[in-house]
């Protein structure tokens, strides 16, 4: 089924109903077809679409596959409805098609199916006839995938639902959120597909599956469902600035700020951000801005404000900052939200705007004074400093003026400069002064004033300078300017006024009402434009004012002049005023009359006239006119210079126009860049703002203000723009209220009314407020007392105004809380986070409630503001008390390599309500004396922080450089940020650590090859192993720790050695070409930290260097060792590897014998950050048939033996013979007579075996006894002989010592690590199933006679194989070694249990025995009897069977089958032969290949060495030293035993009259033995020497009665039985303590017997001797319970007697006592005739090896339960509470107790459950 899916952002895109769409057509399937036997033929045959009583044909093909004649034949279907033509045989030749028609006929409508079946000669087959019926069916995919999608994206992908029925179909969708399927509803035809959309928008980031179904057929009853599967993620965004600059903020975590610098007013800078998608999604985003500001001031903008970052992709998205207005600094925030809306990144974006900075290079032109007629011009340039473009205008109507500025407009690029040139050219002889505004788009405008003064022949007015502008500005601001100056000279003459500093006339200070005269005000230059006295408002008011200051004549077509238009000018000053317009020719304005006087407070009317020179034209001027005091017009008038004021300039501005009425004005054509918003100003405070109009077009351009508003202000509100010219107009508002309000005024172009242009602006009183972000209330999170807490406070400034705020804190709080800023400054838009700070002194709740006033910045600073703003908060707090935990108190690092680092975590807690600010100390306590040495824990952070119910993690690195102990105490203090200071010290935590190095330690060794005959202590000695283990328990050296692991150091073949330690790996000694030594050594990591170990070879230590830089000459050592390492002499396996804690390695150290000789080879055995040992591999390989006995070493010490032991222990000394041939050896013990001299004739050295025999490959144990007589060290030098061979001188040495003097400290017995292997369970031998449970029994100090047993198991751990075992007997020269059972089998997977015995001799001494146990496979071994009976089946028919081959002997032939049977033959020499391909035949001829039938050898065995030593001590000794373990060992007496005669004729033969003179023979120590037992078996058993004994306890003891003992209570009793009274005592306890006693004794002679009859045959014999005896002994104990019973049964009836009133004729009470005391001395008779019987019994030997017996077999099949699981020894026992028992309150006579006793069964002896003790017959037999 098609399927497919891809990923779009759909997220603009809404979900709308789609048609449906069909897929492409498929091709019909086809027909499934099988080849049977060469016929091809299809699977099944299908009919649809049939209807009833109709028939339908279907052809079906058979085609012959293959290249021969198919013959076949078939049957009809069975049923009626399919019947085809009549079956005949069918041939088919090779490629041929056979089309069988089969026609179906339906009777019903329902689904028919048949078979037609074919057959051929190799079987049959069949083909399904289905007739189906018309029916719904659509499939879809069973799941779709759909792409990961982010949180609040849209993913899509497309699956096809097939109709592959035959019916059209209606279906319908169910889905549910988030998926949704489209379309949704639909039909499909039969056999087309539909293509559906499957689109996806996750809310949450989860998996998402669910299941979409579709249902359809009738009634929408079937269903189709699909799995739909998606993942949703969270998308995530980095937000970082590309192309950073000085002022960005681009930290991780922190708002970025992108600062765009300067732009000016007007420009766009461009800033880009990077938008990076870490996550596996494509990032949907948006960014929006702050909402509450208006669009059409926002200085900032981006170019993307939605998008999508694919998946690690980066995008760059574009910020724009564009102002418009002129203000200091802009700030915005930009909001970058992905999809989802979970986490967003705000931007916050700062511009500084500049402006223009246009200046002059004067503000005022002095032209002085000009003759009338004459023209004066002055030049001065204009500047730009900032980089903006200036736009400037002077307004000032040059051809109408007496001054003239060219140019009187322009526009200044960024840094530039332009000369203006000034003219003066007056048309009248008069003071002429004008303030000329020069407008600045985006600026405050400029003003520069123009003086000058015209003389004429006749009239000379005062000259005008700058410092008279100075005086009249200051005589303004003090009212003296509407005064004339011979007013103002007169005043000062008469003291009137009088002159400041500056020459300034002032009223007389007693007339001012403030100390100070005023002075001339800064007025704004806006201000200063606006109110200059032309409107109703002005800064001063104007001494001279025309009315109307602007003229419209309108349309003047003409050709008549229109109506004059009145002008009235008045005079507000106390002068006569000289009136003068200025008049130019050409002007189509003018005024009449030109020059008129006005008296003082007086006005004058005038006519201002138009008359336009040409038709349709445009006229705008500014008609110019300058009035003076007339005293003025002559300087002669004026007395006082300082009175001499400029003249005042009036300007009248006319305009109009010539057009007709049916002639429409030009279009006109210019650019408008007006604001939308006026700046922000306070409240009452006016707002300005610049207008640019730009005439574009070619013609003049007029414009003027229409309709406008009252509360707006134009100046100038009409004009004439030139083409190309700029006109600059300047708008003012007072605005009022804090709501935004719309200004909308129009301006008509050209004097049409249908080119109106209409501008709105808005503005507002911006008001004095913040928006707290934050709440009114702040809560500060619970404080330690004594510490500080913050809590942050967030407000914005909605306003465009930069506003101060300040924070007033009451002060008694001021210790509690602070603010910080407490006052600053936040500029428009800016949002600013405050950091408020909580100190509590006390443990209270602290509420606070804090003011911040608000107020408009720039103010000067002792100003005070006119407007404040004031808002209150609240602030609550809690002091509390705190402290800080360690979730561990104690933190083990556990053990630590030395010289490594190692990182712990400790976890702080703090479990309290506040936060806490700490300071940690470290203190270390063990080791001391290391103050020099770096600190081996180390903190990462010793300062921090902790929030409230929070934990936080230190790490801790500690690096130990020595191996110890350490430990460190953790200790914290509580830090306050209010005063600085520390608190107590307080214990946090323990910290411990032990350092260790690792550790690596031998377990065993085990030797193979050639080295198999070496015992395992041998073994242990010739490779060092107790010296290797005790150089490895040390620590290295500094020099070993020169290279911590392996390394490649060494550039020589022989490389330097950095370890002092050197010993010798000895691997003995063996013939040339024999097998190699094999040795396994079992390493176990003994340590705590994991290590890693390698055996280097000098060639692991040399760097690998260029052929041309290696060494050419080497001596002797060096090609020895290359000669080694080439050959592979020594081998290890493997060289290196690691090993955890506890974990074992088993290595093969493998020696060939290729060379003869001697061969050495330095290994370094490296431990990684560990010991470095060098080890001397040594091995000997000798000739053939040459005699060599391997001495480990000239030396060989005793175990130390304590001086004065009558009977020392025998040692070991052993010989391995390396060679190929026996040898014998001879110790020469003449030597040590001469020691026994010297020591008072003592035999301090004694050989037992001085003499023997060696066989190849294997150890012989000399026997030596040390008997030291003194403390001191014993030495002889003891030739050793090797007949045939050299001669040895080996050194013994003993020491002796005194048990007194050493106490606890005397060596008994020197167990090695070897001897102490015997709890190490291992395989040794790699690739071997079958293994020991241990490899090593030490059974350590035992005393003489003992028998000591060890329960062990062979473990079989194949799955499939079988194995028989068999023990190996070995003797020994004194005691006895047995295993049980010496052979058996072992099943897969299974484990069978045996016992090792040994039976100690009586002789103190040391034992080391390996037991040996070959293992065979079952199987191998009975193919092997199986080929061995036919081999000897072979043999005994070669024997009586032979063919004559050849009848012409030439010679004498032998035949076998003439000779004479005899009983045996020799075999065939066993011979490696092949197979013989025919019978073998008897050839008379005698030739030298004779042929053989090689005997079948069996199979190698696998070998096992189970290891055994033991030292056996004298009985006293050890009773001395090991006194508390001689209960845990069993003694066994062998009891005496009658010798055969050949025994006794042995015996008599080695005690020979040779032998007179010397020990005692044998036989008299026997005897001696023999009657010395009797004689004390006989004390033991007799009762009147006990009763003797018993007699000499009872003796008076005078003064110490109290001391009671049970033994002598008896006869105390009993000398006191008839003088002192008693009372009667119950003898129910006497008489049941009494029968279980028999009881017991019973059963144990009942054990007793049967163990006699269980014993083997070997030891009935040994006990033949004393049948007689115990027989003799049992009629006795027959007859004495004979008697027992008669005075028990005598007994009970006079008990129960006792139990019936008593009668009238009982005896007196004495007498009743004196009865009662027989009866109880009798009990107690009775009772230790039957203690002395048990004790007799239980001294008997056979009783004692019995009871040891049971026992032992009762603990091995425990533990062999335990083994398999059957017991579990180490759970808990169960305890079970049994109802109490009812106590009757009459007691239970005592016969009766006794009946019941006897009424109980005995118990029997417990059986042997697991046979492990019988050795199995049948695997025996299988043995070779």
């Amino acid at each position: 089924m098609g399927m497919s899916a891809c990923s779009s952002n759909l997220s603009s895109r809404s979900a709308i109903p789609m048609d449906t769409q069909v897929c492409p057509s498929k091709k019909q399937d086809r027909v499934k077809k099988r080849v049977f036997w060469g016929i091809e033929v299809a699977e099944e045959l299908q009919w649809k679409g049939w209807e009833l009583g109709k028939e339908t044909s279907r052809n079906l093909v058979l085609k012959n596959c293959t290249l021969k004649i198919q013959k076949m034949k078939y049957r009809p279907p069975k049923t009626k409805f399919f019947f085809t033509v009549i079956p005949q045989p069918i041939f088919l030749s090779p490629g041929i098609t056979l089309t069988l028609p089969i026609v179906f006929r339906p009777l019903e409508e329902k689904e028919y199916t048949d078979q037609l079946w074919f057959e051929k000669e190799e079987g049959t087959f069949s083909v399904d006839l289905r007739a189906t019926l018309p029916y719904h069916k659509l499939v879809c995919p069973p799941c779709l995938q759909l792409p990961t999608c982010a949180v609040g994206d849209t993913v899509e992908a497309w699956f096809c639902l097939d109709n592959v029925g035959d019916l059209p179909t209606f279906f319908t969708w169910e889905f549910p959120s988030p998926f949704q399927v489209l379309p949704a509803t639909g039909l499909l035809e039969p056999g087309l597909a539909c293509k559906v959309k499957v689109t996806f928008r996750p809310l949450i980031a989860v998996i998402h599956e669910a299941q979409a179904t579709c249902w359809y057929g009738e009634g929408s009853r079937q269903k189709s469902s699909i799995q739909l599967q998606a993942v949703a993620k969270c998308a995530q965004l980095l937000v970082s600035i590309r192309h950073k600059q000085g002022g960005d903020q681009d930290a991780e975590g922190s708002e970025k700020l992108l600062h765009f610098g300067s732009v000016a007013v007007g420009c766009t800078a461009e800033r880009q951000i990077k938008l990076y998608n870490p996550s596996a999604v494509n990032a949907p985003f948006r960014i929006e801005m702050t909402p509450d500001m208006l669009a059409k001031d926002q200085a900032f903008s981006c170019s993307t404000g939605c998008g999508i970052v694919p998946p690690g992709e980066k995008k760059c998205v574009s910020v724009f900052f564009h102002p418009k207005t002129l203000d200091s600094r802009a700030t915005d925030y930009f909001s970058i939200i992905p999809s989802g809306g979970a986490s967003q990144t705000l931007l916050q974006v700062v511009g500084f705007i500049t402006g223009p900075a246009v200046s002059l290079q004067h503000y005022c032109v002095n032209f002085s004074w000009v003759s009338f007629r004459e023209r004066s011009e002055q030049t001065l340039w204009i500047e730009n400093q900032s980089d903006c473009t200036a736009h400037f205008q002077f307004a000032i109507d040059c051809k109408e003026s007496v001054f003239s500025i060219r140019p009187h407009f322009g526009t200044l690029v960024g840094k530039a400069r332009m000369t203006l040139h000034c003219t003066f050219q007056p048309t009248h002889p008069i003071i002429c002064f004008r303030r000329v505004a020069c407008l600045i788009h985006h600026q405050d405008p400029l003003f520069l004033d123009l003086i000058g003064t015209c003389h004429s022949d006749s009239t000379k007015p005062a000259i005008l300078t700058p410092q008279h502008l100075t005086w009249y500005r200051t005589h303004l601001a003090r009212g003296l300017a509407l005064y004339p100056p011979d007013i103002l000279a007169t005043m000062l003459k008469e003291r009137k006024l009088q002159r400041d500093s500056d020459g300034t006339l002032m009223l007389p200070p007693e007339d001012l009402e403030e100390t100070k005269a005023p002075q001339h005000p800064d007025i704004p230059p806006m201000m200063e434009y606006f109110f200059d006295g032309t409107r109703d408002m002005a800064v001063f008011p104007p001494p001279i004012s025309v009315e109307p200051a602007e003229v419209d004549f309108g349309g003047c077509p003409g050709p008549e002049a229109p109506t004059p238009v009145p002008l009235c000018l008045r005079n507000h000053t106390k002068g006569k005023i000289t009136v003068v317009w200025t008049r130019r020719s050409g002007c189509p304005f003018w005024v009449t009359p030109d020059t008129f006087e006005v008296p003082p407070l007086k006005s004058m009317a005038m006519r201002l006239h138009f008359q336009p020179p040409s038709p349709n034209c445009f006229y705008a001027v500014e008609l110019e006119a300058f009035a003076v005091y007339k005293v003025l017009q002559s300087y002669n008038n004026i007395e006082e210079d300082c009175t001499v004021c400029p003249s005042w300039c009036l300007m009248v501005r006319a305009r109009g126009h010539s057009y007709s009425a049916a002639l429409e004005h030009h279009v006109p054509q210019y650019f408008l860049d007006v604001p939308k918003l006026f700046p922000a100003v306070a409240s009452g405070k006016p707002s300005y703002r610049s207008l640019l109009l730009v005439n574009q077009g070619s013609m003049l351009l007029t414009f003027s203000l229409t309709n406008s508003s009252s509360d707006i202000t134009l100046r100038p509100t009409s004009g004439l723009v030139a083409p190309g010219a700029h006109q600059i107009i300047l708008i003012s508002t007072y605005p009022k209220g804090t709501s935004w309000k719309q200004h909308i005024f129009y301006l008509e172009f050209n004097f049409g009314s249908q080119y109106l242009k209409e501008v709105s602006m808005q503005s507002r009183e911006e008001p004095l407020q913040l928006k707290l972000v934050t709440c009114k209330c702040v809560f500060f999170e619970p404080t330690r007392v004594g510490c500080s807490s913050t809590s942050p406070f967030t407000f914005r400034n909605p306003s465009r105004l930069p506003l101060e705020f300040e924070w007033r804190v009451p002060q008694q709080h001021r210790q509690t809380l602070a603010v910080q800023p407490s006052k600053a400054l936040i500029q428009p838009s800016e949002s600013l986070t405050l950091t408020w700070t909580f100190s509590p002194l006390e443990e209270i709740k602290y509420l606070f409630r804090v003011g911040m006033w608000v107020w408009e910045a720039g103010l000067p600073p002792d100003a005070k503001p006119p407007a404040t703003m004031h808002y209150m908060i609240r602030l609550v707090g809690l002091g509390i008390t705190s402290s800080l935990a360690a979730e561990m108190k104690e933190l083990d690092f556990g053990n630590v390599l030395v010289d490594s680092k190692q990182s712990g975590s400790l976890v702080l807690l703090n479990d309290g309500n506040c936060t806490l600010y700490y300071r940690l100390y470290l203190e270390q306590h063990s080791p001391k004396g290391l103050d020099h040495d770096p600190p081996a824990l180390q903190l990462d952070c010793s300062e921090g922080s902790m929030p409230p119910h929070s934990r936080d993690t230190i790490s801790l690195t500690a690096c130990p450089k020595h191996r110890s102990q350490y430990s460190w105490t953790i200790s914290y203090s509580l830090l306050s940020h209010r005063d600085n200071k520390v608190g107590e010290k307080q214990e946090l935590c323990q910290v411990s650590l032990v350092a260790v190095y690792p550790l690596l330690s031998i377990l065993d060794a085990c030797p193979l090859g050639g080295a198999k005959g070496i015992t395992r202590k041998h073994l242990w000695r010739l490779f060092s192993l107790d010296t290797l283990n005790s150089y490895l328990a040390c620590d290295p050296t500094p020099r070993e720790l020169t290279y911590r692991v392996p390394t490649r150091h060494s550039m020589s073949q022989i490389p330097p050695v950095f370890t002092p330690l050197k010993l010798d790996f000895n691997f003995g000694a063996a013939p040339l070409e024999a097998p190699p030594s094999v040795v396994l050594l079992a390493m176990k990591n003994s340590g705590v930290v994991p290590l890693d170990w390698a055996f280097l070879f000098p060639s692991d230590q040399k760097i690998d260097l260029e052929l041309w830089a290696e060494q050419i000459e080497f001596d002797c050592t060096e090609l020895h060792q290359m000669r080694i390492e080439d050959n592979r002499i020594f081998s290890i396996s493997p060289k290196a590897g690691s090993l955890s804690p506890g974990q074992e390695q088993i290595v093969e150290f493998k020696y060939s014998h290729l060379f003869i000789g001697t061969d050495h080879l330095p290994v370094l055995f490296k431990v990684s950050h560990g010991r470095e040992i060098l080890l001397n591999f040594i091995g000997v390989t000798i000739k053939l048939e040459q005699k060599y006995v391997h001495f480990t070493s000239t030396t060989h010490q005793f175990i130390p033996v304590p001086i004065g032991d009558t009977l020392p222990p025998r040692q070991i000394y052993e010989l391995y013979n390396g060679g190929s041939v026996p040898v014998t050896y001879e110790v020469q013990t003449s030597i040590l007579s001469h020691i026994q001299e010297k020591n008072f004739d003592h035999p301090i050295f004694c050989c037992l075996n001085p003499k023997g025999e060696i066989q190849p490959g294997t150890t012989a144990q000399v026997l030596w006894i040390f008997s030291p007589i003194e403390a001191k060290t014993y030495t002889v030098d003891v030739p050793i002989h090797i007949v045939g061979w050299n001669s040895a001188l080996i050194q013994f040495q003993g020491v002796g010592y005194d048990p007194h003097v050493m106490g606890d400290t005397a060596p008994f017995h020197n167990i090695s690590s070897w001897d102490n292997s015997s709890i190490y369970s291992r395989r040794m031998i790699p690739e071997q199933n079958v293994f020991l449970s241990q490899s090593h029994i030490s059974l350590g100090n035992i005393p003489v006679q003992s028998k000591c047993s060890r329960l062990l198991f062979l473990n079989n751990i194949s799955k499939n194989e079988t194995v028989i075992f068999a023990w190996q007997p070995r003797p020994l020269d004194f005691g006895e070694v047995s295993v049980s059972p010496m052979t058996g089998e072992v099943a897969p997977e299974e484990t069978v249990p045996f016992v090792v015995t040994l039976k100690a001799s009586v002789h103190a001494s040391f034992y080391s025995v390996d037991l040996v146990c070959k293992v065979y496979r079952q199987e191998l071994m009975r193919r092997y009897h199986k080929e061995l009976q036919e081999w000897k089946d072979e043999k005994v028919r070669q024997e009586v069977e032979f063919t004559i081959t050849d009848r012409k002997v030439e010679r004498r032939a032998y035949c076998t089958a003439c000779d004479p049977a005899r009983r045996y033959k020799t075999l065939p020499p066993i011979m490696n032969q092949q197979s013989l391909g025919q019978p073998a035949n008897w050839n008379l001829r005698i030739t030298k290949e004779e042929t053989s039938w090689p005997c079948p050898q069996p199979p190698m065995p696998d070998m096992l060495s189970l290891g055994l030593t033991a030292r056996a001590h004298a009985t006293d000794y050890f009773l001395a030293n090991f006194f508390s373990e001689f209960p845990c060992h069993f003694l066994h007496w062998d009891l005496p035993r009658r010798k055969t005669p050949r025994e006794e004729s042995e015996a008599s033969e080695e005690d020979s009259p040779n032998h007179e003179g010397g020990p005692v023979s044998k036989q008299k120590k026997q005897l001696l033995v023999d009657c010395l037992t009797t004689i004390i078996r006989g004390l033991l058993e007799d009762k009147n020497f006990h009763e003797a004994v018993d007699q000499s306890l009872a003796e008076q003891v005078p003064y110490f009665c109290q001391f009671w003992n049970k033994q002598s209570a008896r006869f105390t009793a009993q000398s006191s039985l008839y003088s002192l009274p008693a009372l009667s005592l119950p003898s129910s306890s006497l008489e049941d303590r009494k029968g279980k006693e028999l009881e017991k004794g019973r059963q144990r002679s009942g054990k007793q017997e049967r163990g006699k009859e269980e014993k083997s045959e070997k030891e009935e014999g040994e006990l033949e001797g004393l049948n007689e005896e115990e027989e003799s002994e049992e009629e006795e104990e027959l007859t004495e319970e004979e008697e027992e019973e008669e005075a028990e049964g005598k007994y009970v009836k006079m008990t129960w007697s006792g139990t019936e009133p008593a009668p009238q004729s009982w005896p007196s009470s004495q007498q009743s006592q004196q009865w009662q005391w027989q009866q109880d001395l009798k009990v107690m008779e009775e009772e230790e005739r039957h203690q002395d019987e048990k004790e007799a019994i239980g001294r008997l030997p056979s009783f004692a090896n019995l009871r040891e017996a049971l026992l032992d077999n009762m603990i091995q099949n425990i533990l062999v339960e335990a083994s398999r699981g059957e017991v579990v020894l180490t759970s808990r026992p169960r305890i079970i509470a049994l109802p109490p028992l009812s106590t009757p309150r009459t007691p239970t006579p005592l016969p009766l107790l006794r009946i019941q006793q006897e009424a109980v069964p005995e118990p029997l002896a417990p059986r042997n459950t697991y046979p492990v003790l019988m050795p199995p017959r049948s695997p025996s037999d299988l043995l070779p």
